[in-house]
Parts: C-alpha cells; sequence; structure tokens
C-alpha cells in the first residue's frame, strides 16, 4: 500500500490500482473498511485520483453545486474521507463544510486539506454526536458501497439535516437492492419524510462503465 499507484502510458489504470480497487470491493464488514481506509490513507488521494482516475468526488460536488444556490449554507460531507468532496466544494464557493468519517487517519488528511469547518469522528450505524436538524444540506460520495453501512443510515442522515435540505449522494449498483437502498429510498418517499429530485446512472471512473447511482433527495 506505501507504493503510489501511477496510470499506465495509455492513461488507464494500473494492475496495481485494479487490485486496490478489487481489496476495496471485496469489503464485507465495517471493521474490515475501518483498517482499508487506516492503512490507505496517506496515499489515498494519488491511489484513486491519479491510477483510478476516480471522478465521482467531482461529479458529485457538481450535482449539489446545481441544486444548492446558497454558498454560505452549512453542508455535512458524510464519508468524507481525505477531504476529495469538499476541495471540490470550495472550488464551488461553498465556505462552511463540516466533514464526517469514521477513520481518524482519514479525518487527520482531511484535516490537512483546511477546506472544513469542524472535523468530526462518526459511524453511521450508529447514532450520530449531533443535534437534530443541524446542516442546510449533506452529501456523500462513495459512503454506500461494499462493506460499509447500509440503507437505514439514511435515517440518521436526515435527522440531522434541516427540513428543505438536499442530500446529494452516490450508491453503488452492487449494494442498491442488496443493501436495502432500493426499498429504504420508496419507504422514505411514501412515507412523506424525502423526495426524490434526480437519480443518474454515471460512472465513479474515467472511461469505466456505469459504476452506480448519483441521487438528491430532499428532506420534506
Amino acid at each position: 500500500m506505501a507504493n503510489l499507484i501511477m496510470a499506465d502510458q495509455n492513461g488507464s489504470p494500473s494492475a496495481a490500482s485494479q487490485r486496490i480497487l478489487e481489496r476495496a470491493y471485496a469489503l464485507k464488514t465495517p471493521d474490515e473498511a475501518k483498517t482499508l481506509y487506516r492503512d490507505w490513507a496517506v496515499s489515498y488521494d494519488q491511489q484513486l485520483e491519479q491510477g483510478l482516475h476516480y471522478i465521482a468526488p467531482a461529479c458529485i460536488a457538481q450535482i449539489l453545486g446545481n441544486v444548492l444556490e446558497d454558498r454560505t449554507a452549512l453542508i455535512l460531507d458524510i464519508g468524507c474521507g481525505t477531504g476529495l468532496v469538499g476541495t471540490y466544494l470550495v472550488g464551488h464557493g461553498y465556505s462552511v463544510i463540516d466533514g464526517l468519517d469514521f477513520s481518524a487517519e482519514m479525518l487527520n488528511q482531511a484535516r490537512n486539506k483546511r477546506v472544513y469547518q469542524t472535523l468530526i469522528q462518526g459511524d453511521l450505524n450508529t447514532v450520530l454526536d449531533i443535534p437534530d436538524q443541524t446542516y442546510d444540506a449533506g452529501i456523500s460520495c462513495g459512503t454506500f458501497t461494499h462493506g460499509h453501512v447500509k440503507a437505514d443510515a439514511l435515517d440518521e442522515i436526515l435527522r440531522v439535516l434541516k427540513p428543505g435540505a438536499c442530500f446529494a449522494c452516490t450508491i453503488h449498483r452492487e449494494v442498491w437492492q442488496s443493501a436495502g437502498f432500493e426499498s429504504k429510498f420508496a419507504q422514505l418517499m411514501a412515507s412523506g419524510i424525502a423526495e426524490l429530485e434526480s437519480m443518474n446512472e454515471q460512472p465513479f471512473y474515467k472511461n469505466a462503465p456505469d459504476d452506480g447511482r448519483f441521487c438528491v433527495i430532499r428532506r420534506l
């Protein structure tokens, strides 16, 4: 994990990059994910952006930028990792961003970017130490995937969002049904807790097949 992963001369992901991706997608439990991100934190940005051409953070930040006009809105970056999404949000003019992640090592890397007002270590599988209706918006990239959190985490996310707040997120195609996201979305809409504003299938990596859904839901 210490070696930098770079693209090959044709701009395609290297074999080492593919092995990293395979390890991430083989995760089964949150504990396995925590171990991976502990080991990965220092080299994460270079391995993902240069080695794997990871474009999802830029895409989801753009999606939020299209629906959230107030650049002074208080945003929670959920599963912020090293701060890739936060950096893109600053590029879109947002100035008040908090970051949440379960990995202390990833949060240490995010702190170095100086894009977050507050960094919070928390686990979406439990109750977050955040008051109800705190945030004007939420965003999450790469959190709803293999071995991470399941769809019930959406209840906790919506709890900390203000009424009318939007939440932009990615959901990997392989967990859309198996981790309960399809049924959870239907439940939230049917109960009047939230409404779905948009959902598109897009690639997470440049020149790759569509990896999952890019969604915007709004708390009612």
